[in-house]
């Protein structure tokens, strides 16, 4: 079952949290990996490429960059500089996109991790803040070349000619902008499934497990578009948003972090106060409640976040 699970995790038809298990999720993921492939229902893959279900990892420095101070409190949160991990278990266990319980299960040991030692994982995907801090710095250069580049072509039409010359060659007519490409991917929520497919035109490619929503306040059915896609967000914690929907002056901005309420990355559609997210308990996806936003597990909200653009169309059913 690891090893399917594993398979699962690698091919983007994501079974939530590994834990050797099986369930709800893995059974709805192995639906649609053979929907698309063309396999009978029920059919397990050939799990030649998961040859081994486990392997070894060495705790890094890296690794421990990223845990830190923890508060309880909205208002002790805001003062803090990052919503770090708690600890290396909590961080192991999102890296490898596993279960704590089962991390804990794979490594009975009862002290706490530190650097060089070594713990027994699945042999999933690496999930790691390195990589989510690197796309978001790309983003953020790609972002300001752009800027750059617009001041520079303002700047350059309005300048006068350099010649009074009537008879000079007149300046060229700039051809206009291109037309941007649409949207490559387009999303499907199935709020009874608590899913989330990924379509590239008519074909399915990635589906990952949700909370969406909570039944006082769902996700609402309909069509929308994706207006924002922040990797690493501050989080405006208001109590008021997450009560009744409606924005006070009370809130707190919380820093960013793999435990910020919204984890790794905020995807906004163009609905008030509502996006798909991360969260600070992978464990709990689609067993849970949220506050009338989709969330995911941070490692699936990162898989979403390099496919999602602005305006990438959410169907939710």
């Amino acid at each position: 079952m690891t090893r399917l699970q594993i398979f699962l995790d690698r091919a983007n038809f994501r079974p939530g949290k590994i834990d050797g298990l099986g369930g709800e999720f893995t059974q709805k993921a192995l639906d649609r990996y053979n929907q698309v492939n063309g396999k009978p229902q029920g059919e397990l893959p050939d799990l030649a490429s998961v040859a081994n279900a486990y392997r070894e990892y060495v705790i890094t420095e890296e690794d421990a960059k990223w845990v830190g101070p923890l508060a309880k409190s909205p208002a002790e949160q805001e003062k803090l500089k990052a919503l770090p991990y708690s600890d290396l278990w909590e961080l192991v266990a999102e890296k490898f996109h596993c279960s704590l319980n089962f991390l804990h299960e794979l490594n009975p040991q009862p002290s706490d991790l530190k650097v060089g030692d070594t713990v027994k994982v699945p042999d999933a995907p690496e999930f790691a803040m390195a990589d989510v801090v690197a796309l978001e710095k790309q983003r953020r250069d790609e972002k300001k070349q752009k800027e750059q580049a617009a001041k520079d072509a303002a700047a350059a039409s309005a300048s006068p000619s350099a010649s009074p010359d009537a008879s000079a060659t007149p300046t060229p007519v700039p051809s206009p902008t291109p037309t941007p490409a649409p949207p490559r991917y387009h999303l499907i929520l199935l709020r009874p499934e608590r899913l989330i497919e990924v379509y590239e035109g008519d074909k399915m490619v990635a589906c990952v497990p949700c909370t969406p929503g909570s039944k006082d306040v769902p996700v609402p059915t309909g069509t929308w578009k994706v207006t924002s896609n922040i990797l690493m967000p501050y989080y405006r914690w208001d109590k008021s948003v997450l009560e009744s929907g409606k924005r006070s002056d009370n809130s707190f901005n919380l820093p960013p972090g793999p435990n910020n309420p919204v984890g790794i990355v905020w995807m906004g559609i163009n609905r008030p106060s509502v996006g798909i997210h991360g969260t600070t308990s992978p464990d709990q996806i689609g067993r849970n409640e949220s506050h009338g936003c989709i969330r995911t597990a941070n490692w699936d909200a990162f898989l979403l976040s390099q496919m999602i653009e602005k305006g990438t169309q959410v169907e939710v059913r």
